[in-house]
């Protein structure tokens, strides 16, 4: 069984107050569709290692950082060791990430659609940018998902991965709200 699953990115005037960028990205996986308009950048001082600063790209369905949550929500991080400083997103060609996630997850579905990389078959990330803007891209990507035992269920889906915009540093570590 294979699941439609496609990233885009595309511009959107309605710059929203809060933070996150004016340019968003929408996956679709499985029948399911999520908007990520709100795109922010952090470091998990726990997971550097070896000189080398674990930068996480998050990308939100919703301003996380206001702390009102809507009913249904869809985010995933991006991550990867790079050298650099705390201050700056780096940029570069990069083998060693993780992405994970889930989409529209709420109260009475808390796991919702559980999706992450298959790291042995995606390429490289690349992080270029100019100006203010940042491009993130993979390429190819193929994103596991599924529901439910992920190990035995999941299924693999080729797509491509290309963001363009704006990405400022979170106000916070979020994994700690």
């Amino acid at each position: 069984m294979s699941l439609p699953l496609s990233l885009t990115s595309c511009s959107n005037d309605d710059d929203e107050e809060g933070g996150g960028s004016s340019s968003k990205i929408t996956l679709k996986v499985d029948g399911q569709s999520a908007n990520f308009g709100y795109v922010y950048w952090n470091i998990d001082r726990e997971q550097s290692q070896n000189g080398k600063n674990y930068y996480q790209l998050e990308f939100w369905s919703f301003d996380f950082y206001n702390n009102k949550r809507p009913s249904k929500m869809s985010m995933f991080y991006l991550g990867f060791y790079a050298e650099g400083s705390e201050s700056v997103l780096p940029t570069g060609t990069f083998n060693d990430y993780d992405l994970s996630g889930a989409l529209n997850f709420s109260l009475s579905n808390p796991e919702g659609l559980y999706i992450e990389e298959d790291e042995n078959k995606s390429g490289n990330l690349v992080v270029t940018k100019d100006g203010d803007n940042y491009t993130v891209s993979i390429e190819p990507l193929y994103i596991l998902s599924g529901e439910g035992d992920f190990d035995t269920d999941a299924t693999s889906t080729l797509t491509t991965f290309k963001y363009t915009g704006k990405i400022p540093k979170a106000p916070k570590e979020s994994w700690e709200d």
